[in-house]
């Protein structure tokens, strides 16, 4: 899997990118903005929400910079090929997902805790939301859990089970009111839906692996995401 010290070092750059986008930049964050995060206005707690990812963002594309100077110039060149590879993969992705909720969701009668918050906070707070889910989360993710991770990987599958795995895995725990283990045993049905998150996540890493290029994944991640909360929004 990780063959030397090269490859050790950048899966662990992955790992610490991922607990800094969860855990430790929204921590000092929303600590400092505390008061215009938890504001009865409108508009201030949804653009402070938004503030948020704007600035990882910006901070992801500045640490890749040269990388996606190269990449974006390669899918100008050929963007209906590109996207094209990206749709195909997402729709055998999209139906293994669809296919596995199904059967998930009817042996459980629950969704995934994840779904259930993305609709809260839809209803919640949907220029947030909305912003997030459809342009900028996808692409924050891509980055976090397909590019900082590809280094580390020379077998496509490898990379794309493992990555897969860590995205899917933190999905699921975000769907968990409270992190205790007490809770999880009680809740084990969660962590069926690995199998769902998990199953778009192995052909979105696919996509980047085989194209090189993080526009492919990230407009098939964007797609994906606009349609469920097209979908959220009409039912």
């Amino acid at each position: 899997m990780i063959k030397n010290n090269k490859h050790l070092f950048s899966f662990l750059y992955g790992i610490l990118l991922i607990i800094s986008y969860q855990m430790i930049f929204p921590l000092i964050y929303f600590t400092l903005l505390k008061k215009l995060a938890t504001s009865n206005n409108f508009w201030i707690k949804n653009i402070t929400y938004i503030g948020y990812y704007i600035i990882v963002l910006f901070l992801l594309i500045f640490i890749y910079r040269k990388s996606l100077k190269k990449e974006w110039t390669q899918f100008k060149k050929n963007p209906k090929e590109l996207i094209k590879k990206g749709l195909s993969l997402w729709l055998q992705g999209f139906i293994t997902m669809a296919m596995s909720n199904l059967i998930i969701i009817n042996f459980t009668n629950n969704i995934a805790g994840n779904e259930e918050l993305n609709r809260q906070i839809i209803t919640q707070m949907p220029l947030y939301a909305i912003t997030l889910m459809c342009f900028i989360g996808p692409f924050i993710e891509e980055l976090v859990f397909r590019k900082s991770f590809r280094p580390a990987f020379k077998n496509k599958y490898v990379y794309a089970l493992i990555t897969s795995f860590i995205f899917a895995s933190l999905h699921v725990l975000n769907g968990f009111e409270v992190l205790t283990f007490s809770h999880m045993l009680e809740n084990w049905t969660q962590w069926l839906f690995l199998l769902p998150y998990g199953s778009l996540a192995f052909f979105f890493a696919i996509a980047y692996f085989e194209t090189d290029n993080i526009f492919t994944s990230t407009i098939a991640h964007c797609f994906q995401n606009s349609l469920s909360v097209l979908l959220i929004l009409l039912v």
